[in-house]
């Protein structure tokens, strides 16, 4: 009997999933899930299709960028080592070159290509030669685009019409185990109770819950709870639930910001797998997900205050976060300027990727490289940037907003960061002059619109650094959590997208408009 073929397993099961499971389907966790599991089999059928030949040309001409690479350095006088050697491929297809095959082939290649662009980046400060320096920033450019080329292709590729993560310590958030920690913080004690806790779908960095809470005297209050991961795609700064907790605390206090009022922290708390904390419910709704806002239907006036909101957030003063600099604030923060502060962020950056166990990456190695070769020279203060102030990130009803979401990536910093990051989205919908003038005139600070460029490419180093371990945690199995598909097959090629087009100068690739 002729063995049916993965393809056809495939292409059955998605027939199965779009025609049969997901008309069936009705809550709105279902419904995301079924969507991303579409993508992920649409994924492998590529890989049956079209994955063998892209890759097989994908190493061939990784190998030659890796060899002279491997040139350059010697001859800027650096030693090889065994993972730099080159290892014999035997291009062509066969059966010897499956998919399986070929991608350890790329992790192997992409691996000796990370390890060269970091000795060559170390290598620039040895050389006076103004023409090696250029060729060193030349050829780390196109290790990053060759590390792009391929995800880039094979998410626009056309295609014709399967042992457990280690088990966390505690258990997943349920109704019983927040009404215990409740109870140990709500004023009225064991005579307060959770009638209701349900899991809000969407959002990647952390999981969110919305649940109802009835005090002593039956009173009802709706709240949301935001919980940690246990298996978190980053350990780093406002990422840890305990400091974003504690700077929304501060910014709720002092300052007529539209934010959800922090509640209750719990850390540790027994029986529960990750740590996480209670706010209050905020009315609105998501006006669009990231990936799907440069073509959904957003009022103007809900962009314009935006930029109200935005240029409010740059004018706060450093003093309205007492609580959140003294327990998590670097020490120079009183004294830094906008440069210094960033030339600090880059350094951590870099440690915490290439002491973090991330997968091998040389567009990261290149962007980290890029950044600290085009720190801007500002010397006014940082101010409290929000990292994420996107349409997806904030809550809106009847055309006015009503909160601003998810404050994990917040950090001090420039304003051009949070105006760089959202004019790729604002500009889909308005003129992004309009936006800037609307900034300017609701009070925000002097804007270096020269710099812009800079800032896009530090948000999206930290996006890259942060979706590079969601990835290596599904490829190792560390989760099973499906939402990192979207991570590794739509977020992580769009950003690296932008940061590309915010870092060329060879015309390849055209500079952020």
């Amino acid at each position: 009997m002729k063995i049916s073929s993965t393809e056809k397993y495939i292409s059955l099961a998605l027939h199965s999933l779009e025609h049969i499971l997901a008309p069936e389907l009705i809550s709105h966790e279902a419904k995301a899930t079924a969507e991303i599991m579409k993508q992920v089999l649409h994924e492998l059928l590529k890989r049956e299709h079209y994955t063998p030949r892209l890759l097989d040309e994908h190493l061939a001409e990784g190998r030659v960028l890796a060899d002279r690479m491997a040139a350059l350095k010697q001859e800027l006088g650096g030693a090889a080592t065994a993972t730099e050697s080159a290892t014999e491929y035997r291009g062509g297809l066969s059966h010897e070159t499956g998919f399986q095959f070929l991608a350890e082939e790329h992790g192997r290649l992409t691996e000796r290509i990370a390890h060269l662009a970091a000795e060559l980046s170390a290598l620039r400060s040895g050389t006076a030669d103004t023409t090696q320096q250029q060729y060193i920033s030349t050829l780390l450019h196109k290790a990053a685009a060759w590390d792009y080329a391929y995800c880039s292709a094979q998410r626009e590729a056309n295609i014709p019409t399967e042992a457990p993560p280690p088990a966390a310590a505690g258990a997943p958030l349920h109704k019983d185990t927040l009404q215990a920690f409740l109870r140990t913080q709500h004023p009225d004690g064991e005579r307060c109770s959770v009638t209701e806790l349900k899991p809000i779908p969407g959002g990647f960095g952390k999981q969110t819950y919305r649940a109802t809470i009835s005090d002593a005297a039956g009173k009802t209050q709706s709240v949301i709870v935001r919980k940690s991961d246990p298996t978190p795609m980053v350990l780093h700064g406002c990422f840890f639930i305990d400091q974003e907790f504690h700077l929304l605390r501060d910014v709720f206090d002092n300052s007529d910001l539209p934010i959800a009022q922090p509640l209750y922290l719990g850390k540790g708390v027994s029986g529960v797998d990750a740590d996480f904390y209670v706010m209050s419910a905020l009315p609105g709704s998501v006006p669009s997900s990231f990936l799907g806002a440069a073509s959904a239907v957003i009022p103007e006036s809900v962009l314009l205050q935006m930029a109200e909101l935005m240029a409010k957030l740059h004018s706060l003063k450093l003093d309205a976060l007492p609580t959140f600099l003294a327990r998590f604030g670097h020490p120079d923060l009183r004294t830094d300027t906008v440069e210094s502060c960033y030339r600090r962020n880059i350094a951590e950056w870099k440690t915490y990727y290439e002491k973090g166990n991330h997968l091998p990456s040389p567009f990261v190695s290149y962007l980290l490289d890029w950044l600290e070769q085009h720190v801007p020279h500002h010397a006014n203060p940082p101010v409290l940037v929000h990292g994420d102030f996107n349409i997806h990130n904030v809550l809106a009803e009847k055309g006015r907003i009503t909160g601003i979401l998810d404050w994990e990536c917040a950090m001090i910093g420039a304003p051009e960061q949070d105006l760089a990051y959202v004019k790729p989205i604002i500009s889909q919908h308005i003129v992004w002059d309009r936006f800037l003038s609307h900034y300017r005139a609701s009070g925000g600070p002097a804007i270096d619109e020269a710099s812009m460029n800079f800032y896009m490419a530090f948000a999206a180093m930290r996006l890259c650094v942060i979706f590079n371990k969601g990835v290596r945690n599904l490829q190792y199995g560390v989760t099973r959590d499906i939402r990192y598909a979207v991570v590794d097959l739509g977020l992580t090629p769009e950003f690296m997208k932008q940061a590309l087009a915010c870092t060329s100068s060879d015309g390849g690739v055209p500079l952020l408009q």
